[in-house]
């Protein structure tokens, strides 16, 4: 298996860029391909399934007009290298689109030993504020040991991640974001994001979506600085933001206990909702939090105009909402189980934790959650909360047989 050299943009097969939107494809079938794969040719035109190319490499990217397509063989694999997607020409309304043809499982490429990542938007320290990129329906595979799988570069906008699988690297999608502009409207969605080394999702997005994915089996170490989302803010991003329908399954774990992030934000963040997701772990130690949106800096940090309600947490460590230096908070209408025996907060605003230039916790607003400890142990409570001015209204806290029953029926 040979693996492929760094993306040129305009490699020896490259060819010149029509002069309206086209569609190619492309089918490679490196082991590991389905059976009755046949490989396309980087001498064809690849404008038809009839004629595909091999190598994504064999069409310059960078000069294809706004609206073109690349579609891969389903059943095909690839050994991939680093791309660099730097388009000026792509647009939201006419993206750039990576997707998939025909029948069978998802067009398959191995990335191993890739540093950086294969889908590179942008270079480091760009300021040209491309955008209009859409991938869907592949597989990307780090082969547990490539870097990141997309790396959305410091000043970005409009780039969809929908239908695929994201696997086998250290982080699987890392935005970084730096004036002028940031990264935006950014959309994550039905994505099974899972064993990757680190995390999942690690970074900074303003007026993005991350909805229904699945996350399992992220960060192997159970480190506490590897999550399967980490979120964060600065003056460049972190604003206006949706994490909604996402299911975290036994990320975090070592020896069958999540010892690790799940959901971490720390930074200046203003306006998030974080609603109808799903936690579950089958045992968790202390330093097992859910979603944990405290601060974590040196620096001054905040996390203004929040919503969190509709969650589901289970078995986590000391607390399934680990809260701090959020003014105004929401946390409303949420369900948290707990079977083991350990100490446990359903929900925790801890002033304690606050550090040299953070906001004051103040006027929360806690309502409607429920909280079921079956093992009905003294140190498992509903609610704890340190907030100037808080409404603390209609939770709900059952122990024992009512815990597995009624309100907190699963």
């Amino acid at each position: 298996m040979r693996a492929l050299s760094t993306l040129a943009l305009a490699g020896a097969f490259a060819v010149a860029a029509p002069a309206h939107a086209a569609t190619y494809y492309f089918s490679d079938c490196q082991p590991g391909a389905a059976k009755g794969c046949v490989p396309g040719d980087d001498a064809n035109d690849g404008l038809s399934p009839k004629s595909p190319k091999r190598r994504l490499e064999s069409v310059n990217l960078n000069a294809l007009p706004a609206g073109s397509k690349l579609l891969l063989a389903r059943g095909g694999v690839w050994v991939q290298s680093m791309m660099i997607i730097d388009n000026p020409h792509v647009t939201a309304e006419k993206p750039l689109v990576f997707d998939a043809y025909g029948q069978g499982e998802r067009p398959w490429l191995q990335a191993p030993g890739v540093k950086n990542a294969v889908f590179m938007f942008g270079k480091y320290n760009n300021t040209s504020y491309d955008g209009g990129y859409t991938l869907r329906n592949l597989k990307l595979d780090g082969m547990g040991t490539a870097q990141w799988g997309l790396f959305l570069i410091h000043n970005l906008h409009h780039v969809t991640i929908e239908d695929s699988e994201i696997t086998g690297f250290h982080i699987g999608i890392h935005s970084q974001a730096r004036g002028p502009h940031g990264v935006n409207h950014v959309v994550i969605r039905r994505n099974a994001i899972s064993r990757n080394k680190g995390m999942g999702i690690l970074g900074q997005f303003s007026d993005s979506v991350i909805e229904d994915n699945h996350f399992e089996g992220n960060n192997f170490s159970g480190s506490d600085y590897d999550h399967a989302i980490y979120l964060s803010g600065n003056e460049a991003g972190g604003r206006n933001n949706i994490v909604r329908r996402n299911v975290f399954r036994h990320n975090s774990v070592v020896d069958g206990v999540c010892r690790g992030g799940n959901v971490t934000m720390h930074g200046q963040m203003d306006g998030m909702l974080i609603e109808g997701n799903t936690i579950e772990q089958r045992a968790s130690a202390r330093s097992c939090w859910g979603f944990s949106i405290n601060s974590g800096y040196k620096t001054a940090e905040w996390f203004r105009n929040f919503v969190i309600r509709g969650n589901t947490v289970v078995n986590l460590g000391e607390c399934a909402f680990c809260l701090n230096a959020s003014p105004g908070i929401v946390v409303e209408n949420n369900r948290v189980f707990n079977d083991q025996t350990s100490a446990h907060t359903a929900v925790m605003i801890a002033r304690g934790n606050k550090g040299p230039g953070d906001a004051d916790d103040r006027d929360a607003v806690i309502r409607g959650n429920v909280a079921c400890f079956p093992a009905a142990a003294s140190s498992q409570v509903a609610v704890r909360v340190a907030s100037h001015g808080a409404s603390v209204s209609d939770n709900l806290t059952l122990t024992g047989d009512a815990a597995t029953r009624g309100a907190c029926a699963r």
